[in-house]
């Protein structure tokens, strides 16, 4: 009897263990999906606002630097961040806070062609 009660509890041991490792491995997992569906996309946030705001001054053949396609952007990041972030440009006129919020967050992301 004694070793039924051993095994049981073993078992009852073992069993937990993966329920938990399970459970931790998970949440994980959803951690990482949530990250990524949190970052700032290029296609779909930053090359709308660098379109509508920046190219008429800034695209091929205009003032340096020329952020025409997202190789030229990417190449420039951390400047485009600091002009943008610092209000200099674009000289039409300030973007919005979230537009802004918008190109710093893609250029703290890695800038990402996403």
């Amino acid at each position: 009897m004694k070793y039924s009660k051993k095994f049981q509890t073993s078992i009852s041991a073992l069993l937990l263990g993966f329920l938990f490792a399970s459970c931790i491995s998970n949440v994980e997992e959803q951690l990482e999906e949530q990250l990524e569906e949190t970052k700032v996309s290029y296609i779909n946030s930053v090359k709308p606002i660098l379109e509508a705001r920046c190219l008429s001054c800034h695209g091929a053949g205009g003032n340096f630097p020329d952020i025409s396609s997202y190789e030229k952007v990417n190449a420039h990041a951390a400047s485009v961040k600091e002009e943008v972030a610092s209000g200099r440009m674009p000289k039409g006129g300030p973007l919005t806070a979230a537009q802004i919020k918008s190109i710093v967050d893609w250029v703290d992301e890695g800038a990402l062609q996403n």
